[in-house]
């Protein structure tokens, strides 16, 4: 009891612990923004005319809006899903780590958050 009030609300079941997302896919695209092109999880399918599935994957342009992905060995599983299903030859979907696009903050910037 606390200040004379009882408390009797129920109390939702622990959430399990949310599974760390290390990686994402992406493809180099030297005019986006960054250099790279993100897959934000959707994706458009198509039919050609001789009946071949295509998917069109979304992109985004920064790695905050992409789909991330629990371990390298998913986000491999998803670059050649979307390889797989596409027009390139070259196969251009990678699976990278999101620390590769972190922005690092340099000392000055660090010292100005401070304030």
């Amino acid at each position: 009891m606390m200040f004379n009030f009882r408390f009797h609300a129920r109390r939702d079941p622990p959430q399990a612990p949310a599974l760390p997302t290390t990686h994402l896919v992406a493809r180099l695209v030297p005019a986006a923004p960054c250099g790279w092109v993100f897959f934000d999880g959707s994706e458009t399918r198509m039919s050609t005319e001789d009946g071949a599935d295509l998917i069109i994957p979304g992109g985004a342009f920064f790695a905050r809006e992409a789909r991330c992905y629990a371990s390298e060995a998913d986000a491999r599983v998803e670059a050649a899903r979307l390889n797989d299903a596409s027009l390139c030859l070259d196969r251009p979907w990678r699976a990278k780590p999101v620390s590769a696009f972190e922005a690092r903050r340099s000392s000055f910037a660090h010292a100005v958050a401070q304030f």
